[in-house]
């Protein structure tokens, strides 16, 4: 261990850090005893700490921090698309239990998970339960968890929770307590592993000395349960991560797992039901779908028999279900056991189906749909908080109806009154109550617990059970070993592969926001040349009427931000009219072309692949949300950096991206995109340029970043003619228009075929018609003289390659991607002008 992490000594006396107060209340305090000694088992992290002191933790606390916002770890407020993404707030103190607490836990959850899939299987089948009065009627009949239409479904291997949550608390005695369950999409997984990552690296020495149990064999588990029970049907089985999408809160954690266990993720429109089986909608074919890990709620699963309204689900899932040609996990109705009043009876249950007693009790409570728990609440209104029996929410008693309106429909629970943890915050130890989520999957013959998970800590009690994560913190659950931890890996040894494969298909909603990824890429990448071009002049020591090619410049700018509700001088703009018009195109993001709207749109495209992207590839894009805080800083300055970004993002993609058909729709994307805007370009510089002579001509290739190029074959010459003939014809310079064109070409050569047919398609035609096009275009004889006027082929031809770009995007589009109103990206082929074609037949 590095002497930053620990020593040999004990605590002295001098370090304060830890000496917290104690709690108001009686409640159990993790890391010390009754007397205010340190627990043997958090000796190591106490003495670890102090011995850092207060200005060496803040900067590990910081540094925590940047990893976690590196990595991307957010969570969107409230499911709402408009609202700024919040960080998931991370404390750097983890949250340590020794081997034989453990052992007590994981039995409880064990034996807890295995009497809930129990209870899922009778209200799902005989519901002998209710016949033999251990569950009221109105647990299932009155209960909006209980779906109809899912009685009698026999999910694959009969496991009716593969994958189960639970929250529990500390009692003051010790003892733990279980808050609530589980079962319709537990979550928190991902940012447990999260978590771990994190913390593993900042307190490495201390991490691997301290003898923590690996996580890694859980997930292992967990996969190896959904193989089996997808390998029940083929035995290279599909299973994919079905998400709502990137504004949906916990979105990080669906992309994170995805990332980490392979499986692709996927939304609702990429699957599709077709004769009781569930598809992958790819851009080749239909792909049979085994297994879906679903992160959708139960209730929003299948527009078709549940809720119509819905947007998230897949018609006809639960048919799908119902023949046995689908695994869920987690089966539709499983949210069933997160009804609030069902621990309840799980005592009883448990001794009537095993004869033996719960393990873990629950937190104390009453229903008052039983005469006894009716008594129990009505005489202690003051004391008990009253809450909803069937669903989740927090409802004091002064805010419900009298109880005798409907008593069935609410419980009575005491405060919760959880242990508390030191935690970090604001530069200091303070002690915060804690919960801790744990998780369990299903395994042959059982269930498996991960060993650790997330513990949750907020300033009160009351704010763990608000289900608001901006106002909690979580932290890293350390179960100790009591033997060395072997490592472990989730990869397998190649005997386990049956064949090598070069390449892959991807579904074509991936397809279309990698497409769209690679246009705002290259839109937000040119105008910012072009900005960059005018504040290098603007901020020269020449003035500005000695600088010919600013009207030159400005009218690139007019053409793509016009400065509505006012008029600029057409020769040269005055200073506030230009200080106007650059800061509105830098930083106002109510003007859809603005730098900072073209960047939010790159972030944007880029959260809907997140899976696809590389790490690398997403800590740089992730840089990009500074540029909307910076506009007091220099502007110069901002646009040279946002620059760099954006290249190393375009140099992770060439050299790291495989050449598969993600990459060519990114690439295809980009080369789009970049065609478009020289075309663009040339059509005004013909208008323009030459009124600026040389000035005008350098500034060009400035915009389209070829001055070096130019100035390396024909030295301080600059005639338009050669100009041209670079950003037009020439095919070794990746900026010219006929370099984008031949790649377009090439990337539609290599896209799959829907059928064996002997013509080309639209696609094909127009990228060969283009192509043939600029390759046949003559640029001799053209000058700034009376020649340019007199030579009309350039721009009848920029107008008709304007004409098939668009045209080449819509065909695209029609012919492999999926095109409706809703689509984050609709808005912006209206703009356009594009219209919709119908699906390509």
């Amino acid at each position: 261990m590095s002497q930053h992490d620990t020593t040999d000594q004990p605590v002295p006396p001098e370090a304060v850090l830890f000496q917290a107060e104690a709690p108001a209340s009686a409640a159990y305090r993790e890391a010390w005893t009754a007397t205010g000694a340190p627990r043997d088992h958090w000796q190591p992290l106490l003495q670890t700490f102090s011995g850092r002191g207060e200005e060496l933790l803040a900067q590990r606390q910081e540094k925590v921090d940047r990893m976690r916002h590196e990595d991307g770890a957010t969570f969107n407020p409230f499911d709402d698309a408009d609202a700024q993404e919040m960080a998931w707030a991370l404390d750097m103190l983890p949250l340590p239990i020794t081997a034989r607490e453990w052992a007590t836990l994981e039995a409880g959850v064990l034996q807890r998970a295995r009497l809930l899939e129990m209870v899922l299987a009778d209200v799902h089948g005989p519901q002998q339960l209710v016949h033999q009065g251990l569950l009221p009627p109105e647990m299932l009949f009155a209960n909006p968890a209980f779906f109809h239409a899912c009685h009698g479904i026999q999910p694959t291997a009969y496991r009716f929770l593969p994958y189960y949550a639970v929250d529990l608390y500390r009692a003051a005695d010790g003892s733990f307590r279980v808050i609530r369950d589980y079962g319709s999409c537990p979550a928190g997984l991902g940012y447990a592993l999260e978590n771990r990552i994190v913390i593993s690296r900042v307190f490495a020495s201390l991490y691997h000395e301290t003898r923590v149990q690996r996580l890694a064999p859980f997930f292992h588990n967990l996969h190896q349960g959904f193989t089996m029970r997808a390998g029940l049907r083929r035995e290279d089985p599909t299973i994919v991560i079905l998400s709502p999408g990137p504004d949906h809160l916990l979105y990080f954690e669906h992309a994170l797992l995805s990332r980490y266990l392979g499986y692709p993720l996927v939304e609702s429109q990429d699957l599709t039901v077709r004769n009781g089986r569930v598809y992958l909608k790819k851009l080749a074919d239909l792909e049979p779908v085994e297994s879906i890990f679903r992160h959708i709620p139960d209730e929003e699963s299948d527009p078709f028999t549940l809720r119509r309204e819905t947007i998230n689900g897949v018609a006809g899932l639960i048919q799908a279900a119902r023949e046995g040609n689908i695994d869920l996990a987690n089966p539709i109705g499983s949210r069933f056991i997160d009804t609030p009043a069902l621990p309840l009876f799980l005592s009883g249950i448990s001794r009537h189906l095993s004869g033996k007693e719960l393990l873990l009790d629950h937190h104390p409570a009453w229903w008052c749909g039983s005469a006894e728990g009716y008594r129990q609440v009505e005489g202690r209104r003051e004391e008990l908080e009253l809450i909803p029996a069937f669903a989740r929410g927090e409802r004091r008693a002064e805010q419900v109806a009298p109880l005798p309106s409907a008593p069935y429909a609410w419980l009575g629970r005491e405060p919760l009154s959880p242990s508390t943890v030191p935690a970090w915050e604001a530069g200091r130890i303070v002690n915060r109550p804690v919960m801790l989520r744990l998780f369990a999957c299903a395994v042959d013959g059982g269930f498996t617990v991960l060993p650790g998970g997330l513990a949750i800590t907020a300033t009160t009690a009351e704010e763990l059970l608000s289900g608001h994560p901006e106002r909690q913190y979580s932290k890293d659950i350390w179960v100790l070993a009591d033997r060395p931890v072997e490592p472990f890996s989730l990869m397998e040894g190649l005997e386990s592969v049956t064949e090598f494969r070069r390449s892959s298909d991807l579904p074509s909603r991936v397809a279309d926001h990698l497409l769209w990824l690679g246009r705002y890429l290259e839109r937000a990448e040119g105008l910012i040349r072009l900005l960059r071009a005018l504040y290098r002049r603007l901020g020269s020591e020449t003035q500005s009427r000695n600088l010919p090619e600013l009207p030159f410049l400005f009218a690139l700018l007019q053409a793509r931000n016009p400065l509505a509700g006012k008029e600029m001088d057409p020769v040269l703009p005055s200073f506030a009219d230009w200080d106007e018009q650059l800061h509105s195109t830098l930083y106002r993001r109510e003007k859809p072309e603005s730098v900072v709207a073209l960047l939010q749109r790159v972030q944007d495209a880029a959260r809907h692949v997140r899976d696809r992207l590389s790490m690398d590839s997403w800590q740089v894009l992730n840089r990009l949300g500074h540029f909307s805080d910076s506009s007091g800083g220099d502007a110069l300055e901002h646009l040279d950096d946002t620059l760099f970004i954006l290249s190393a993002f375009s140099g992770l993609a060439m050299e790291s991206m495989t050449r598969g058909f993600g990459w060519r729709f990114l690439d295809m994307g980009r080369r789009m995109e970049r065609a478009m805007n020289q075309t663009d370009l040339l059509q005004i510089s013909l208008q323009q340029v030459c009124g600026a002579g040389r000035n005008g001509l350098e500034a060009l290739l400035e915009v389209a970043d070829s001055s070096m190029t130019y100035r390396a074959r024909y030295r301080t010459t600059f005639q338009l003619a050669p100009v041209l003939d670079l950003l037009v014809v020439d095919e070794s310079n990746p900026k010219s228009l006929a370099f984008q064109l031949n790649q377009l070409a090439g990337h539609i050569e290599q896209l799959p075929q829907q059928s064996d047919r002997r013509f080309s398609s639209p696609e094909e035609r127009l990228a060969l018609e283009m192509l043939t096009a600029v390759r046949l275009l003559n640029l001799s004889g053209l000058n700034c003289g009376v020649a340019i006027v007199e030579h009309l082929e350039l721009p009848v031809f920029l107008e008709k390659m304007k004409a098939n770009l668009l045209d080449f995007a819509q065909h695209v589009t029609a012919h492999y991607l999926s095109r409706v109103p809703t689509t984050p990206h609709f808005s912006m082929i209206l703009a356009e002008g594009e219209h919709v074609l119908p699906d390509h037949p």
